[in-house]
């Protein structure tokens, strides 16, 4: 992401929500125990501020609980580049892959209800489940899904590229190659995060958007919280999703992850406001509002790691991290305009939420500097460390091109015209694509976005991401088979010419 020292303009003064600090503790959970350090508004502002300016963020919305009561809710710049609406703590955002830990709730839910298992295998409850494996598919449990060791690389190219019912999504994952067997390693991955969500739902015998709202929303009192981007639009205080170009930030649609047959992988819209009840509800015990929402056993079983990747664990869509003496519950989200980051340190009932209209590192900033200070940590700035992190990657990037067009043939050009290369191609996981010519290109048209090919050498074409396409001829000279990298950890995906 491009980014400078220059400062964003963003139309509008700074808002402080009006809040009145008040309690979300469980009935039944333990004393908080203290923190290192005591709460410094004015370090969260400096941070907020200066993040905004380092990567061009619109607008953002922090929220933090001390002891279990709310602190701070604060509102900064606006819902959208070019208006003068500001963000507030009621402002509806994305959370992206925040969803995730929704999901482990709402399955563990089902397991209080005795309708699935954490343990017993997915084709247990969903008959028609297939994965590419045969021996995943008999062995796959609901806690396999949300503990990413599925074996699965992350294969993310079909959510943003194919139209699917929740039915189709599901139906296809088994046309999708895995990379490692069932539970040989932690590998994360979204995809079988909407599986245990579309397995709830079933469970529950609804849609997993209807069980979301019953068992979470509502119980806890997220009267603001919706899992539609075509829903949150409809609201009266919702924040637009913002790319940024050339420095600037720029409107761009929302991610419709409906359109996509998906969404428990990264659906929820909400603000902090609703996610500090949320936030409150994972420092007790199961109950909200003096209700039973998780039994005692189901509320361990959610934040109970399952895998590892290297320092870290992962749990029913909650990393859980240790710093110094404390254990740290967190998950980050990011989506089309969107990043947010929740962390939660539930020996001293502290927690913080960050979201912002830009897909961007401010949210992991500003809450590792806020627990590094509450923690009384000593760390590197969060920010610098981020923008250095960006110039490496772009350095790395800007290698990588130029080993890739140093290692192509020169002067191999294609073994046919272009337009031997147009027509209708077909997988069984993407369905049908087109290939057409424009130009010197030929584009290949997805439902959801396109592809633009540019010669590389014989009948190898490549897209400006360095992704691979290659084209196999017959014996007798025709292009036959279109072979596609969409997912760099297992081989091209093979395309067969339709007639």
């Amino acid at each position: 992401m491009p980014f400078s020292s220059r400062s964003l303009a963003l139309g509008s003064a700074l808002l402080l929500a009006s809040f009145t600090p008040q309690s979300y503790a469980q009935t039944s959970q333990s004393a908080p125990i203290a923190v290192a350090t005591s709460f410094s508004a004015s370090a969260v502002d400096a941070d907020v501020e200066r993040a905004m300016r380092t990567f061009h963020v619109p607008g953002v919305a922090v929220g933090i609980l001390i002891d279990g009561k709310v602190v701070y809710t604060k509102g900064y710049g606006v819902r959208r580049i070019g208006s003068s609406d500001p963000v507030d703590a009621d402002t509806l955002f994305d959370v992206g892959s925040i969803t995730k830990s929704f999901t482990g709730m709402a399955v563990a839910a089902m397991v209080d209800d005795g309708k699935l298992d954490f343990d017993k295998p997915v084709s247990n409850y969903l008959p028609g489940f297939r994965l590419y494996d045969p021996i995943t598919t008999q062995l796959i449990t609901p806690r396999d899904l949300l503990g990413h060791r599925s074996g699965l690389p992350r294969h993310d190219f079909i959510r943003f590229s194919t139209w699917l019912t929740p039915d189709q999504f599901v139906e296809r994952l088994r046309y999708l190659e895995p990379n490692h067997t069932l539970r040989e390693t932690f590998q994360y991955n979204n995809l079988m995060y909407v599986v245990a969500g579309y397995l709830a739902g079933k469970a529950n015998g609804t849609s997993w958007e209807q069980l979301f709202q019953q068992r979470i929303f509502t119980p806890l009192g997220m009267t603001h919280s919706n899992t539609s981007a075509r829903e949150i639009q409809q609201t009266a205080d919702f924040a637009s999703p913002h790319d940024v170009v050339d420095d600037k930030p720029v409107v761009i649609p929302f991610y419709d992850y409906q359109r996509f047959g998906i969404g428990p992988n990264g659906a929820v819209n909400s603000s902090v406001n609703d996610m500090l009840k949320y936030l409150a509800f994972h420092m007790g015990d199961g109950t909200a509002n003096g209700k039973q929402v998780l039994s005692p056993a189901q509320f361990r079983q959610i934040h109970r790691p399952i895998t590892a990747d290297g320092d870290l664990n992962y749990a029913m869509g909650w990393i859980v991290d240790h710093r110094g003496s404390h254990r740290v519950l967190l998950h980050d989200g990011s989506i089309n305009g969107f990043s947010a980051q929740m962390s939660l340190i539930p020996d001293s009932h502290t927690a913080i939420i960050v979201l912002n209209n830009v897909d961007s590192a401010l949210p992991n900033t500003v809450a590792n500097n806020f627990l590094n200070r509450q923690l009384g940590i000593p760390a590197e700035d969060q920010i610098e460390r981020v923008v250095q992190s960006i110039a490496r990657q772009h350095q790395r990037e800007a290698d990588a091109a130029k080993t890739f067009e140093v290692a192509r043939l020169p002067d191999a050009p294609a073994s046919l015209p272009l337009a031997s290369y147009i027509g209708d191609w077909f997988h069984p996981a993407f369905g049908t694509v087109h290939v057409t010519a424009e130009g010197e290109k030929l584009i290949v048209h997805f439902d959801a976005l396109n592809l633009t090919l540019t010669h590389y050498n014989y009948d190898t074409f490549t897209t400006p991401d360095r992704r691979i396409a290659t084209f196999h001829l017959s014996p007798q000279g025709q292009p036959i088979e279109l072979l596609l990298s969409l997912e760099p950890a297992v081989k091209p995906f093979v395309f067969t010419r339709k007639p």
